[in-house]
């Protein structure tokens, strides 16, 4: 029987020097998805004498330039596919509306399926939104709360998270990390107030631990400096950066804290917390949407509300081992039943 066509179009994707949530989830679901349709996948092609399209992992990748929502909507037409699956990294709704609109305008694709990948920054979507996304035969939410968005404006969406793949994140987890301490805290993430790298910095001085030390991984932003400064006087306290491969230094972690401010522009489920999870490394978290969907507080993980709180469960884990290991057990087991790759590339096989 001959395979479906599927397009996806996302615009930033493998290769990537610096790949986001987004960008690692969806390489993954493609991986697994071409095993049973034939796919293509459409991205943005930032250097000019780069090569525009190649085979990979079974399937095709083809680059296109500027402006990206006319010209991948040119290259769908001309592949035309039986389903499209679009992922938005926009977080604003208008310019989201303005953006993803003109593909779903451009391509003449009739199962056209729309995925907001990230969080929105806004509660309530306009009305005009509504408009946007009735252009889409179907929408997919990653996590409940955007569901409830949609519902809001009269739309129905399914809920499909975004997953992680096991087998390949513990197949990277083969190189040695040094570990000074006996109990390792680790954050992973851009050191942007969002993300709430400071949040965790400043927990850790006022819990002070002997026993313990804390590493910061992520790309630049604002915080990283206070970070690298705090790094040259506390020997507990380290910055590795971003690297290709992260799997070795999650792996390290005895407890992994997310502490973000909001979810804006974060995936739907948090990327880092799922691979955490997926290495029994539970997580403490703050009670945002990229979190407390997938986190239950004191089964697989902590929601926390404020920094007393988090001080306070940070302290806990860091002397009760047999919590954190509890806690890490509950937490692949989520990851397992819930967030696996295979479970979640059904539930988008379905909606072709």
């Amino acid at each position: 029987m001959e395979r479906k066509k599927v397009a996806i179009i996302v615009k930033y994707f493998y290769p990537l020097k610096r790949p986001s949530g987004i960008s690692s989830f969806v390489y993954q679901l493609a991986k697994t998805m071409a095993r049973d349709v034939d796919l293509t996948v459409i991205s943005y092609n930032k250097k000019e004498d780069s090569e525009n399209k190649y085979d990979h992992d079974g399937y095709r990748i083809v680059k296109v330039r500027k402006p990206f929502p006319i010209q991948s909507s040119k290259a769908v037409n001309k592949i035309n596919p039986d389903s499209i699956i679009v992922f938005s990294g926009i977080y604003q709704p208008l310019k989201t509306m303005l953006y993803f609109g003109l593909i779903s305008l451009l391509c003449k694709t009739k199962n056209k399926i729309f995925c907001q990948a990230t969080n929105y920054n806004s509660e309530n979507l306009p009305g005009s939104f509504k408009m946007f996304l009735k252009t889409f035969k179907s929408i997919i939410a990653t996590n409940s709360y955007m569901s409830e968005q949609y519902k809001k404006i009269g739309v129905d969406s399914t809920i499909i998270p975004p997953a992680v793949n096991i087998l390949s994140i513990e197949d990277s987890t083969q190189e040695s990390i040094n570990k000074p301490k006996n109990v390792r805290v680790g954050f992973v993430g851009h050191f942007y107030k969002i993300k709430g790298p400071d949040r965790l910095l400043n927990a850790f001085q006022k819990i002070d631990p002997d026993n313990a030390d804390v590493i910061f991984s992520g790309g630049d932003g604002p915080e990283k400096s206070n970070i690298e400064r705090t790094a040259e006087k506390d020997s507990r306290v380290s910055i590795v950066g971003w690297k290709e491969n992260i799997m070795p230094y999650i792996a390290s972690c005895d407890i992994v804290v997310l502490p973000y401010r909001n979810s804006y522009s974060v995936l739907g489920t948090s990327q880092a917390a799922l691979e955490a999870m997926a290495l029994s490394v539970p997580v403490i978290g703050t009670k945002t949407p990229s979190l407390e969907f997938l986190i239950r507080d004191g089964y697989n993980g902590y929601i926390v509300r404020d920094d007393a709180e988090l001080e306070e469960k940070l302290a806990y884990l860091l002397n009760n081992p047999e919590k954190r290991k509890e806690l890490g057990k509950n937490a692949r087991q989520t990851i397992e039943e819930n967030f696996e790759i295979n479970r979640i590339t059904n539930a988008y096989l379905h909606k072709i």
